[in-house]
């Protein structure tokens, strides 16, 4: 057996291009119960398909709206099991779906598809690379301006959910699927060389499963991506600008403190103890929602109990069952499997241990904290202590705005009540965009 270097190793993935996975191509919803049990499918079995995507996988194999996926290469279909095993599927080998429609049960086949890319605009070009980290391949999609040059760069880190981000941009609305595309093809269509990466277990990147990445592992996917873009040619050194969305808001400091840029924005996030802001979260959606005052007060002193159980002593959800019968039934509607918000306990210990006021005063450079009017997910007092924390080491480098029309979407309800009663309906906004880029104009002609 040939030994291999740490170093040699390195060398062949960053040269290795990045293996394209393929694209299933349809929306598809679980089962009732009743519908298992008709179609005599195992419970939490069977998909419904409520959407096939011209020109891909389940066009080319003939399904159908209507259809009911039983099963994929001989392996039981779930909704949960769906992405991963569709991770799974090489690109140009054949996939056999079972179906059931009608009366009848059916077998299609057809050669898994390989997922398209961004095809880009008369305005810029879109590359596909990837970082290495923590020895797997990341997925990272770089925008070009189209005329040769140096251009300051835009680099884009996402929210908490494992979405991916390999979509046409100049096609994105803005919805549940192309959150924050709009933003994105507006920066690639203004000069901007921008750079997004994607997810371990998510798209392209290698690593993963997703639910079971730790805070600090994620973490590295971004610093090594802020690395490739000072590594880039066509990027204007001094001009590089991180935006970070909700939890990206998170990471962009804690790696811009590593490798300087010239400024941050971020939108709808976080600065105080997470421990601090779940606690407003679950009280204040709660009596958003409708809950009354004094429930809310009763609900909270449980819920304050059992949270600091888990994420402070760092009890896990058996020993704090046993100990505290009491917050069983809480307990299990908390953290279901183990996990809280789909995601390993020792994710959100790592973020509640993270001194973020700290870091946004060593990142050393200018910020823009901006939180949307009608976003019920964060508050004034993270984006407010933001700029007050940098403003108190580099007085005047820290701002703080709101944005009207805006929710945790960028979407245009006009009231935080209005957003969560039409969440994930409502029409993309610019208004945030726009202000992003004319802070960033103004920032770049500072001297």
């Amino acid at each position: 057996m040939i030994a291999v270097t740490t170093f040699a190793l390195l060398t062949f993935l960053q040269n290795d291009p990045l293996p394209r996975r393929g694209a299933l191509g349809l929306a598809s919803s679980p089962l009732t119960k009743e519908q298992t049990t008709k179609l005599k499918l195992a419970e939490g079995t069977g998909l419904a398909v409520v959407d096939v995507i011209p020109g891909l996988t389940a066009e080319k194999a003939n399904l159908q709206k209507g259809d009911v996926i039983a099963k994929i290469n001989g392996k039981p279909v779930a909704a949960k099991s769906l992405g991963e095993m569709a991770r799974n599927l090489p690109s140009n080998k054949t996939v056999a779906f079972e179906v059931r429609r009608g009366d009848q049960t059916i077998v299609l086949k057809a050669d898994m598809v390989e997922r398209p890319k961004d095809p880009g605009t008369d305005l810029y070009d879109v590359t596909y690379s990837h970082v290495v980290s923590n020895g797997k391949r990341m997925r990272t999609i770089i925008t070009s301006p189209k005329k040769p040059g140096k251009y300051p760069a835009f680099f884009f880190i996402q929210g908490f959910s494992p979405i991916s981000y390999d979509f046409n941009l100049s096609t994105s609305t803005g919805d549940v699927k192309t959150i924050d595309g709009p933003l994105l093809h507006q920066f690639a269509s203004e000069g901007f060389v921008t750079f997004r990466v994607e997810k371990p277990g998510v798209g392209d990147s290698e690593g993963g499963p997703f639910a079971d990445l730790d805070y600090t592992t994620e973490l590295d996917i971004y610093r090594q991506t802020l690395k490739q873009i000072k590594e880039h040619g066509g990027v204007d050194q001094k001009n590089i600008f991180i935006f970070g969305h909700s939890m990206g808001g998170a990471f962009g400091p804690m790696i811009a403190a590593e490798s300087q840029v010239k400024g941050i924005i971020t939108y709808g996030t976080a600065s105080r103890t997470w421990f601090e802001y779940i606690l407003d979260t679950v009280r204040y959606q709660g009596l958003l929602a409708g809950n009354t005052f004094e429930n809310a007060d009763d609900e909270m002193r449980l819920t304050e109990r059992l949270l600091a159980l888990v994420f402070l002593e760092r009890k896990t959800v058996a020993q704090v069952k046993k100990s505290h019968p009491q917050l069983a039934q809480l307990a299990d509607a908390f953290f279901p499997g183990g996990y809280f918000n789909q995601k390993t306990l020792e994710f959100w210990r790592q973020l509640n241990d993270t001194n973020f006021p700290k870091y946004w005063v060593k990142a050393n450079c200018r910020v823009l904290a901006v939180r949307g009017v009608s976003d019920y997910v964060t508050y004034d007092a993270d984006h407010k202590l933001i700029a007050d924390a940098v403003n108190a080491a580099h007085p005047g480098w820290g701002k703080f705005e709101l944005c009207p029309d805006s929710d945790h979407l960028f979407h245009d309800w006009p009231t935080e009540k209005a957003s969560m009663q039409g969440w994930t309906k409502g029409k993309f906004s610019m208004n945030f965009g726009n202000m992003m880029l004319k802070w960033i104009r103004e920032t770049i002609s500072e001297r």
